[in-house]
């Protein structure tokens, strides 16, 4: 179990997919808050049958559909793939499957646990302990600006390795022109993210708030979209308690600055 972490738009979800590209082999879910463990695992719902008559069925969730690929085809790996692991309550979408993270030398489920419909799902046997095979690998991601959305505590971390993702502006994206400028999107973040850190001193958290090398694409350096996605993340995220660190204090609202940012573009 790996979880990638770090600022958004560092590139954990790009770093997910040098691991695995392949749709046939992979389960990908975002967690939110209304994400729950039926939707996660399975439920049992109403369904038609063939004579047309009512019957309630289990309808495996994400995990369980993987878990019988991974179960059914041992010799492919398989991935089940968390986007924003802690905006959804973790520890309670994954109910007792949280014991299933604990793995053996062999990559295997250290315990069991039961579960009839899953059992029966997978392995045809409803009273078969359920437990992750070696190749199910399970990756996530985590924005740390958002790591008090959903606390992910000790003992649920602990069943992961850990990745952080380095916010490294080195390629050539860094040297793309902020349209309407003539300074670099890296040049920019960079010193963003200085100011960031330097007023995390002040205000606990605000560390995390910096920019990610990829927070904006190369299309997203256009005049008509760069306000709308970098300077209004600064006012009303990055500098909310703090507007004057970056920000003329003659501008009194985020209309204003887009209204000077569009017209200086012209």
């Amino acid at each position: 179990n790996i979880l990638y972490y770090g600022v958004p738009g560092s590139g954990k979800s790009y770093a997910i997919s040098k691991i695995c590209s392949e749709e046939e082999y992979m389960e990908r879910v975002v967690f939110h808050p209304d994400y729950t463990y039926s939707d996660f695992v399975g439920q049992i719902l109403p369904r038609l049958n063939s004579e047309n008559k009512l019957e309630y069925v289990f309808t495996p969730g994400p995990f369980t559909r993987v878990l019988q690929k991974a179960f059914n085809n041992p010799e492919n790996m398989y991935y089940l793939i968390i986007e924003e692991i802690n905006r959804g309550n973790a520890p309670a979408i994954f109910g007792e499957i949280f014991q299933l993270l604990d793995r053996n030398e062999k990559g295997t489920s250290e315990y069991g646990i039961s579960n009839y419909e899953v059992a029966n799902e997978v392995y045809k046997n409803p009273n078969h302990p359920v437990k992750i095979p070696s190749n199910l690998t399970v990756l996530a991601t985590m924005n740390t600006s958002d790591q008090n959305v959903f606390t992910l505590d000790t003992a649920f971390q602990r069943r992961w390795k850990m990745k952080h993702i380095p916010n490294k502006f080195n390629d050539e994206h860094a040297k793309d022109i902020i349209q309407g400028t003539q300074i670099t999107w890296g040049a920019f973040a960079t010193v963003i993210n200085e100011m960031v850190v330097d007023i995390s001193l002040d205000m606990t958290g605000s560390g995390d708030k910096r920019l990610g090398a990829y927070f904006a694409k190369i299309h997203e350096l256009k005049a008509d979209i760069f306000p709308e996605k970098v300077l209004k993340y600064l006012w009303d995220d990055a500098f909310r308690m703090d507007k004057e660190t970056i920000f003329d204090e003659k501008y009194k609202s985020l209309e204003d600055i887009i209204e000077v940012y569009e017209q200086s573009s012209e």
